[in-house]
């Protein structure tokens, strides 16, 4: 079984190490510069910028077509996916990976 999550889990390198979890990047805008989540900057680097700046940063959540490639990536070895989220009430992400996910199947 494959899985799958978005960045606003926010594991460490460490508690990562060894699960094989595939993470779809978060973005967010900062100071007018926006960054996908672990591609672009990583979680130390984010916190840095946060505390230098009085700037509040916006997030949006991945795309369906950011979860559709994931999605077709993975089920071509292993059709087996398990797909965990933030809670719909705190975040749109599922709104996202939902429809992609069944999208795939067909």
């Amino acid at each position: 079984m494959q899985i799958v999550s978005d960045r606003g889990m926010d594991m460490t390198p460490e508690q990562m190490a060894g699960l094989d979890i595939h993470l779809v990047p978060l973005t967010f805008t900062l100071d007018g510069k926006t960054y996908r989540s672990g591609v672009d900057i990583q979680p130390d680097e984010f916190y840095r910028l946060l505390s230098a700046t009085e700037s509040f940063p916006t997030t949006s959540q991945p795309s369906a077509g950011d979860f559709a490639e994931l999605y077709r990536k993975l089920a071509a070895t292993d059709p087996e996916i398990l797909s965990i989220h933030i809670s719909s009430g705190l975040s749109g992400t599922i709104n996202s990976a939902g429809p992609a996910l069944k999208w795939c199947r067909r």
